[in-house]
Parts: C-alpha cells; sequence; structure tokens
C-alpha cells in the first residue's frame, strides 16, 4: 500500500465514489466544484488535505481527508489531527485498507507533534474504538426564542462581513476559555467554515438551503454574532457569540431575526450548544440528544482527554 495525495483523475475517480453518499442534494458536477473549491479557501490550502491509498497498479484501496486544527486541551496549546471522508471502495472493503491509511496518518502527525487526533463517525463507535478512538458526547438541543412583546428589540443587526472575522474570534476565544477543550478559532478558520456552507448553499438547488450571518454592531464593531443554515426543516445553528457572557445581545438578535416575519410559526431551531457558552435569558434550550455524528479522540501526546460535553466547546460549523 501506498500514500499518496488525492488529486486529478483519481481525486475525480474517488468523487464518483463518494458522491453517491455525501453529496448533500448536489448534482455531481456540483459536488466536485465544492470539493475542489473548499480546499482553495485561505485556511484550507494548509490545513486541508485528502489522501488515498493505492496498490502497485494504481488501484484505490481507501482514502480520508486530513485537517489540521489548533487546538487548546487544559492549559496546553497545539494542533489536532482531523480524519473525516473515509472511505473505501465496495470491492475492496473487509481487508483493513481504511483502518491502515488512518493508523498511518495519525502516525504521521505524532510524529509531527499533535496532540491529539480527532473524527466524527456516522457509523458508530466499534470500529473506531478497535483504532483507539473514545466517544465525547456533545449536545444537540432546540433553541426556543421568547417573541419580544410589541416587536423586535431596539438593536443594529447587519450582514455580518469579512472585516468582522476577528471580531468574532477574539469573542469565541472568550467564551471557550473555561472549558478544558477548544478549537483555536481565527479569523481564517471562521472564513472557512462560512464560505464551506455558503458554497453547498450556492451550488445546490434553489430554495434547498440558505446561510444567514448576522452580526450586531456597536460603535462600528461587531459585539454579537450568528450563523444560521436554514431548509424546509428550520433552522441549524452553526455558530454564534456574543461580547456580553450573559448572551443576551445573541438573544436579542434572535428575536430581531424571527420579527422579520412576525406571522409566521417560530421554525426549529436546532444547534450542537457547548455548555460552556451562556445561555441568553431569551431563550430555553430543551430536547438534548447525542448528535447523530459521534466526535471521538484519541491521545498522541501527554494531554488529559475530553470526557464529557461540558469539557468541549464546539459548534456545529466545527463539523468536518
Amino acid at each position: 500500500m501506498t500514500i499518496v495525495p488525492a488529486e486529478g483523475a483519481l481525486l475525480e475517480h474517488i468523487l464518483d465514489h463518494t458522491f453517491q453518499i455525501w453529496n448533500e442534494g448536489l448534482p455531481r458536477h456540483a459536488y466536485g466544484q465544492w470539493n475542489r473549491a473548499q480546499v482553495k479557501t485561505p485556511w484550507a490550502r494548509s490545513r486541508l488535505r485528502r489522501y488515498a491509498s493505492i496498490d502497485e497498479d494504481g488501484r484505490l484501496l481507501a482514502t480520508a481527508k486530513q485537517y489540521r486544527f489548533d487546538v487548546r486541551v487544559g492549559d496546553r496549546e497545539g494542533w489536532m489531527c482531523g480524519i473525516g471522508a473515509v472511505f473505501t471502495p465496495p470491492e475492496h472493503r473487509g481487508r483493513g485498507h481504511a483502518s491502515a491509511l488512518i493508523e498511518q496518518l495519525v502516525s504521521r502527525a505524532q510524529r509531527d507533534g499533535a496532540l491529539l487526533a480527532s473524527l466524527f463517525s456516522e457509523i458508530g463507535a466499534p470500529f473506531y474504538e478497535r483504532l483507539g478512538f473514545t466517544g465525547v458526547p456533545l449536545d444537540e438541543v432546540t433553541v426556543t426564542v421568547d417573541r419580544k412583546k410589541g416587536g423586535a428589540p431596539a438593536m443594529l443587526v447587519r450582514a455580518g462581513e469579512e472585516r468582522d472575522l476577528q471580531n468574532l474570534a477574539a469573542m469565541d476565544a472568550a467564551r471557550s476559555a473555561s472549558a478544558p477543550f477548544a478549537l483555536r478559532r481565527d479569523g481564517s478558520l471562521v472564513h472557512y467554515a462560512l464560505a464551506k456552507k455558503r458554497l453547498l448553499a450556492g451550488l445546490g438547488p434553489l430554495g434547498l438551503r440558505q446561510l444567514e450571518f448576522f452580526v450586531a454592531e456597536e460603535g462600528a464593531s461587531a459585539v454579537a454574532y450568528v450563523v444560521l443554515n436554514e431548509n424546509a426543516n428550520g433552522w441549524t445553528l452553526e455558530e454564534a457569540g456574543d461580547r456580553d457572557p450573559a448572551g443576551a445581545r445573541l438573544g436579542a438578535m434572535l428575536q430581531v431575526l424571527l420579527a422579520r416575519e412576525p406571522t409566521h410559526h417560530m421554525p426549529l431551531i436546532r444547534a450542537w450548544w457547548p455548555p460552556a457558552f451562556a445561555v441568553p435569558p431569551q431563550i430555553q434550550l430543551t430536547d438534548r440528544s447525542a448528535p447523530k455524528d459521534m466526535f471521538m479522540v484519541r491521545s498522541l501526546a501527554d494531554v488529559p482527554m475530553p470526557r464529557t460535553a461540558a469539557d468541549v466547546f464546539y459548534w456545529h460549523a466545527d463539523h468536518f
């Protein structure tokens, strides 16, 4: 088995296979555009690679993406090796090719100084537990907003812009400081998360989904923000932030956004809500459950691994 970057004809061969599983409602040509465009963003150019294992005849045995996320684990800062989009062609399954590829990528990352490896499993825990990964529960909740009587709160809410990204990263750093494990999200990572969702919405069929990014502004600076992914089933709150430790601006922003269509029923709003992020006074969190994709970690250094939802500060926007 040889591990090579997945590029050119090999990448197209991989996308032909994985399109059947992860197309997100896109036609095949748009699915290819979506994958290729993601890796051209400033963050992904140096932080995201797709690899393939091939045999001596160049046949695809397995493939996976590898991400490099800056993280804080306890009081130690470093980086995390993220593994995603693990796939083995049907004719080569059951022979350990995916396991061997993951082990190679994780071993390389450990030699390069990674603190831990992580992935999201959509096939349950047992397969990845055999590779040394442990599941960490995350909190998925329903967000119910109290609609303000008499209309929307008096606050300036505008569309978010690129100039806001550093302020967003600063909010995230402040709100995640008490969590034992968190991504260190700079402006380029926030941009990548937004670009990935915007591309998906833009390349998909008209009306299938819409991404909205709003900030609350005071003194020409963003002081709170929210990113919402909207479709026929409701809203997914992808990520949010608030300079106010109580989260009151975020709650007021959601009231403003709901007031745009006051006669409509409240949409179903679901979110991965980090326990370290204060619940705004205008909202309630209910219907807690585990996300369908299980977050799993594997230690690669002498650092404490997250074990519970309270240990982790993670938004749905950070899913990979």
